[in-house]
């Protein structure tokens, strides 16, 4: 009997995964950012020409040679599960991938400036790893509770940027979005001591969606002196239209090789879309060369995320929309984003840094989400140069659950997204 509770508690757990939720319009527009970790500042600082274009547009105005660069990046993924003070259970993982492409050409004009660029980036990155493995209390099951996640979602992106006054730059960007989001929710027993005729039990819920979208933003830069400079950016609303497609998996694999599968199914292509949150960034920076230094606000507002589509919950009936409008309201909330960064140029050789704190958008996740970046850059007279980069992003989440003894566990998460970047520049 206590089987049979336990595997109806574990069944309503995954179930209650597939119907659509505040998560759902969410998700696309939260993970590890792939700018720098001030990307709305109004100095070129920590940006290299490339970041300006899905931050302040108006920063590209301050290049002034034509430029192509590329980059790749070794991306690490830990997670870090709390457990009485201690840490539990430790997830890695690694891989070297493409990163980004920018174009950026100054145009020839009589007077003031004018730049064109294009880029491939990364906007967002989804990768966390997280579980937690222990004895049930009743010391009749080792258990394993985990949840992953990986994808990303990359901006091919066009802007502009224009002298405008002898004193205000004015820039504009375009992109267009797109990507995936892979997450397993896995919940897995065995039976050590051989007390059952199952040897292990798992409870899958898997869901892949895919992203088209749109995103636009505008900026300013202005130079109020010599040494003072204010910018402004204005990020619009983003649409992402999504395919779904989802799968959940319960079976008991037995001592005697059989397999009793209680669930095997799949969802194909739930076909929505989500509204992305308003970003308002206002920036303050010093320029002294070689030194620069900026300080910056940004405002998240998450009022505007919502979803979009002809969906009903099969249970009560009730509009998907309406449902996830109020779920929004209770449990998303604004984000207030503080930023810092320094530049040195010494060339050939330039060294920077950014860092960033914000709240998470999740009222019920009272902690931080923190973002450093470093860089060194070198350019050769020739025109070639390089670039070596880390940049890192911390927050937390949580396990918690009940084990089939009653026991309730709080298990804190602390995640750690990181990137080494190696770059290469040529400038023309």
């Amino acid at each position: 009997m206590k089987k049979i509770i336990l595997m109806l508690a574990l069944s309503a757990w995954a179930v209650a995964g597939f119907g659509q939720n505040y998560l759902d319009v969410l998700r696309p527009f939260r993970g590890m950012e792939g700018r720098s970790a001030a990307e709305s500042g109004v100095i070129p600082a920590a940006y290299g020409g490339s970041n300006a274009l899905t931050g302040n547009p108006a920063v590209l105005s301050y290049v002034d040679k034509a430029f192509l660069g590329f980059d790749i990046s070794l991306d690490q993924v830990r997670g870090n599960s709390i457990y009485n003070n201690t840490i539990w259970d430790q997830t890695k993982s690694s891989g070297l991938r493409f990163n980004s492409l920018t174009y950026v050409h100054p145009v020839r004009v009589f007077r003031g400036a004018w730049v064109w660029a294009v880029n491939i980036h990364p906007v967002r990155s989804y990768s966390s790893s997280s579980q937690f493995s222990d004895v049930d209390p009743d010391g009749d099951f080792n258990y394993r509770k985990s949840v992953e996640e990986q994808g990303d979602l990359y901006a091919y992106t066009i802007g502009t940027a224009f002298l405008a006054t002898m004193r205000t730059s004015l820039g504009m960007s375009f992109s267009v979005l797109n990507g995936h989001n892979e997450s397993s929710r896995v919940w897995g027993e065995s039976d050590p001591l051989d007390l059952y005729t199952f040897d292990t039990y798992v409870d899958s819920l898997h869901f892949e969606p895919e992203y088209w979208g749109v995103s636009a933003r505008v900026g300013l830069s202005t130079e109020l002196t010599d040494l003072l400079h204010l910018g402004a950016s204005v990020e619009f609303p983003s649409r992402i239209s999504i395919t779904e497609k989802s799968s959940h998996y319960e079976a008991d694999f037995n001592d005697d090789g059989t397999t009793i599968v209680y669930t095997d199914e799949d969802r194909a292509n739930l076909d929505y879309a989500a509204w992305g949150p308003w970003r308002l960034g206002v920036g303050l920076g010093f320029v002294n060369r070689p030194l620069s230094a900026s300080i910056n606000y940004r405002y998240h507002s998450y009022a505007t995320i919502g979803f979009v589509g002809n969906l009903e919950n099969p249970d009560t009936g009730e509009d998907i929309g309406t449902q996830i409008d109020g779920e929004v309201d209770d449990y998303i909330q604004n984000v207030n984003e503080f930023s810092v960064s320094l530049e040195w140029d010494l060339r050939p050789i330039t060294l920077s840094f950014a860092g960033s704190l914000m709240n998470d958008p999740l009222t019920y996740h009272l902690n931080n989400i923190l973002r450093l970046d470093t860089g060194l850059s070198y350019q050769f007279a020739s025109g070639l140069g390089f670039t070596m980069a880390y940049r890192s992003e911390q927050w937390q989440t949580g396990l918690d659950h009940e084990t089939d003894a009653g026991d309730a566990r709080s298990i804190d998460v602390e995640n750690l997204f990181s990137k080494i970047q190696l770059g290469f520049k040529y400038t023309f």
